[in-house]
């Protein structure tokens, strides 16, 4: 590695340790710099200055704290300045030329910095309008992945979305046809937000898009293929987890894999009870059938956990298919872990719970308005507050 490599890198984990501090910690350590700054510069007196030390509170300050702050710390470091002049006989009173030259030299010291903070908030400034330009040009692209349109199914009523939390999802939600009557869906997460993890998701969609009319309904073989290229290409600390379903119109039956997605659920209403042979599972747990609206009526909840691991991690995983029979009032319910770790005042989250209560109480109605409800209740359990995690919901009832 050379040498510029390693001391951009220096320099860009600085600058990324800076960032993280509060404006409040970057001033305490910026002005206890300049005080001891200060403080050498009495001990060793006018013979030697440490004039350029002062510099980097300055110009640290100006960019991660703004104008006024940045003006402010110019101010207090040209002051500072004359701190080795402040030795006994130094600035007793102003006799002499030389001693009118101190004044003059402080006040050229003052315009250096004022205009080292001037510019080097320009420079942030220009940096934050190119950066919101960059992610201004990703959303409008991201925005055109989005699925614009649902392709109609005779037994298979859904609705679904995914919504930012800052603009730049790194949710992935997709649905299409794949041959005649096969609906096609994703949903996934990726490890991370902003620009990187849209880019990724991006990367994955394409993937998934281009293999999956030539796969078909080798889902198992898709996700490997996915799988593989997406680990050499990412990063070490990039990871996706991937649901991927295709529903059958015809048969009414979903071949699925996933790959260490939180389990998507389906809902499903038995009016006499449940046969034992039929495994019952609430949440991911096995558990006993749940009474719904009726002493005959039970909710049998099913999460669909085949699959294998979190995309990116293994090239060698091996994934596995999984094929389920739908019936009429069936409700599938895919979501990323930002809907159920939506947080309130006190710090509870949505969870699973409370989305399936929402889409139980509401299964007579069409999906679009269950979907609707559901984020209903999450903005009024959230409340005023701002949203985390980027949310994606997808609904589907069987009818």
């Amino acid at each position: 590695m050379s040498y510029s490599l390693r001391a951009g890198r220096r320099m860009a984990s600085l600058l990324g340790h800076f960032s993280r501090q509060s404006k409040r910690a970057l001033l305490i350590r910026g002005y206890l710099t300049v005080l001891l700054v200060t403080i050498a510069d009495y001990v060793t007196g006018p013979n030697f200055s440490f004039l350029i030390f002062y510099f980097f509170p300055v110009i640290t300050i100006s960019w991660f704290a703004g104008r006024k702050n940045g003006i402010t710390i110019a101010i207090v470091a040209a002051v500072a300045t004359l701190a080795h002049h402040l030795v006994p006989g130094g600035l007793a009173s102003v006799r002499t030329f030389q001693d009118m030259m101190t004044y003059w030299t402080f006040l050229q010291i003052l315009l250096v910095f004022l205009m080292v903070s001037t510019i080097v908030v320009a420079l942030r400034t220009s940096e934050d309008e190119r950066q919101q330009g960059e992610q201004k040009l990703a959303r409008k692209v991201q925005s055109f992945l989005m699925p614009r349109t649902t392709p109609p199914m005779a037994h298979f009523d859904y609705a679904g979305h995914s919504k930012s939390s800052d603009h730049l999802s790194g949710d992935l939600f997709d649905c299409f046809l794949v041959g005649e009557g096969n609906l096609a869906f994703m949903i996934g997460d990726i490890c991370g937000k902003g620009i990187s993890a849209a880019l990724l998701m991006a990367y994955i969609q394409g993937v998934l898009r281009s293999h999956a009319p030539i796969v078909e309904e080798d889902l198992a073989g898709l996700m490997r293929t996915v799988n593989c290229s997406l680990h050499p290409s990412s990063a070490d600390d990039r990871f996706a987890t991937l649901f991927m379903g295709i529903y059958n119109d015809a048969r009414r039956t979903l071949t699925y894999v996933n790959a260490g997605h939180d389990p998507p659920r389906v809902l499903r209403w038995n009016q006499n009870g449940l046969p034992k042979s039929i495994p019952v599972h609430l949440n991911g747990n096995s558990g006993e059938a749940l009474p719904h609206q009726s002493d005959s009526t039970v909710l049998e909840v099913l999460s669909l956990e085949t699959g294998g691991l979190l995309l990116g991690v293994d090239p060698s995983e091996e994934y596995v298919a999984h094929v389920m029979h739908l019936c009429p009032g069936d409700i599938l319910v895919c979501d990323t872990d930002g809907l159920q770790e939506a947080t309130n005042h006190a710090g509870e989250h949505y969870g699973p719970e409370r989305l399936t209560t929402v889409v139980a109480e509401n299964r007579e109605g069409p999906a679009s308005r269950i979907y609707a409800l559901v984020l209903d209740d999450i903005h009024r359990f959230v409340g005023p507050g701002p949203q985390l995690d980027d949310m994606t919901l997808l609904i589907g009832k069987v009818v």
